[in-house]
């Protein structure tokens, strides 16, 4: 008896042995037909990707699949980052925002998408080269057209040399990120690079910057550059909602689209950061620039902040009124902007030479943007509160007048920029397609330009590429001043 049971437990634990073999070989194939599968599947997609990128460039379809997948991806790398078990909505509210790829912001996703995404191309493939809008030390902006849908846009080359791929890809993204708002310059999603040069694509403004039509010595009417402050004002408050400061705004950065102003984008977002960031000191040559960061004794770095573009806006506001810079450079030893601090702070009951020509109300909005104190400076959108009034005394050249400015058409409410942000995940990633808004694709009628002297980092020289061929008079020489970046 005992044999025969010895036997039976000799035979199950052969048999279990056995079976055990038998599941191990099962699983060691099926995780080589896995295996096999999932390589399948790489390659495929691989392939599917340069079909889909090569019949984007000989049709010139739209990026719509592009965007959708590169959604897909950051969706699934979030999802992959999530901690797992009931506790994982707690988990990852209480994280880190700088914990995990979770948790990295959006345009930190578009650098990395659109690094990953950058293709080299043949400009002349695809393109039609129509002429050069302007040249500087940054590289270039050429006007050109596309081969197969006639699309005109404005290709902005950054030069190697002299542009880090950081650089680029930041400026790339943040453009694309505040595209979606109505008075920002608007991306087709195209980034490419060459041989020499990183480029990418924005619309074209036929009627050039604003720097073209400001009359020396004389400004717009204040009908025009109520309609201009209006636009810019809303594109300078949609960015500063974001916690991002432009640091560079000045006339040659506010595209139009006509001459009357009634419709004009801000642009160039080479020098943009985000607020709180720290930056060095450089050298520059602009009178736009806040007197804290004009202060020659201070050598340190700085930390950004939004009070530097509304002391930008106040200046632009000026020199759209009367043709001229109010100053060379806001710093002791500058006459015009000594006395200026002097009845800023109270100290000359005496209105500046230079601002008489303002109304009562004209003055309190300048007091309010050109604070000294940067602390003090008031936000962008305050000056909505002043369209009402006038703000010139003299009536010359449609000068003058309480008018306010007139209504427009498109405006921001928070529920709109949620859509709009919601639109940015619909534009085209791709560098070598064009891309759709909603359901349209933009085309020659929707185009703008590129400012002509946009550069990483604003402090080299220019030159403007004439579109009427004729000389025009600057509105004033500036001197060497220091900005940060």
């Amino acid at each position: 008896m005992g044999g025969f049971t010895g036997g039976v437990r000799r035979d199950n634990r052969e048999r279990l042995d056995g079976q055990r073999t038998a599941d191990r070989q099962c699983q060691r194939q099926r995780v080589s037909l896995l295996r096999f599968h999932l390589q399948t599947q790489v390659h495929a997609a691989e392939s599917k990707r340069r079909r889909r990128t090569q019949r984007f460039l000989d049709d010139g379809l739209t990026a719509a699949d592009t965007a959708r997948s590169a959604s897909r991806k950051v969706h699934r790398n979030r999802l992959q980052t999530q901690p797992l078990g009931p506790d994982r909505t707690s988990r990852s509210m209480n994280s880190s925002p700088h914990g995990s790829h979770a948790s990295i912001d959006i345009l930190e996703e578009l650098q990395l998408i659109a690094a990953q995404n950058l293709e080299k191309l043949d400009i002349h493939k695809y393109y039609e080269v129509v002429r050069e809008l302007g040249k500087g030390t940054y590289g270039k902006v050429d006007l050109v057209v596309h081969k197969i849908r006639g699309t005109k846009m404005a290709l902005k080359f950054l030069r190697k040399r002299t542009t880090k791929l950081k650089s680029f890809l930041r400026e790339y993204s943040v453009s694309l990120y505040l595209s979606p708002c109505p008075f920002i310059i608007n991306m087709y999603g195209i980034a490419f690079e060459t041989d020499d040069y990183y480029v990418f694509a924005q619309e074209y403004a036929v009627a050039g910057d604003l720097f073209d039509i400001i009359p020396p010595q004389v400004g717009l009417t204040e009908t025009v550059a109520k309609r201009c402050v209006h636009q810019v004002a809303i594109a300078l408050d949609y960015l500063h909602c974001k916690k991002l400061v432009h640091r560079d705004i000045k006339p040659e950065n506010i595209l139009i689209f006509d001459k009357e102003c009634r419709k004009v984008k801000l642009s160039d977002f080479g020098m943009t950061r985000r607020a709180g960031s720290p930056v060095k000191r450089v050298s520059g040559t602009i009178p736009y620039t806040a007197p804290e960061l004009c202060d020659p004794c201070r050598r340190e770095g700085f930390c950004v902040d939004h009070s530097t573009d509304v002391w930008a806006f106040g200046v632009l506001l000026f020199c759209m009124l009367t043709g001229n810079f109010p100053w060379e450079k806001a710093m002791p030893g500058d006459a015009f902007y000594e006395e200026f601090a002097r009845w800023q702070r109270r100290r000359s009951g005496a209105v500046p030479s230079q601002w008489r020509r303002f109304t009562d109300d004209a003055l309190r909005m300048f007091r309010r943007l050109l604070s000294i104190e940067q602390e003090r400076r008031c936000s962008v959108k305050e000056v909505f509160g002043y369209f009402n009034h006038g703000w010139m005394l003299d009536a010359e050249n449609g000068n003058g007048g309480g008018a306010g400015v007139p209504p427009l058409d498109i405006s921001l409410t928070s529920s709109e920029e949620d859509v709009l942000v919601d639109r940015l995940k619909q534009q085209s990633l791709s560098p070598v397609c064009m891309a759709t808004k909603g359901n349209m694709v933009m085309d020659t009628h929707y185009s703008s330009s590129m400012s002509t002297n946009s550069s990483p980092s604003s402090t080299g020289s220019y030159e403007r590429v004439n579109r009427e061929n004729n000389e025009r008079g600057r509105l004033l020489v500036t001197t060497p001043i220091e900005i940060c970046v």
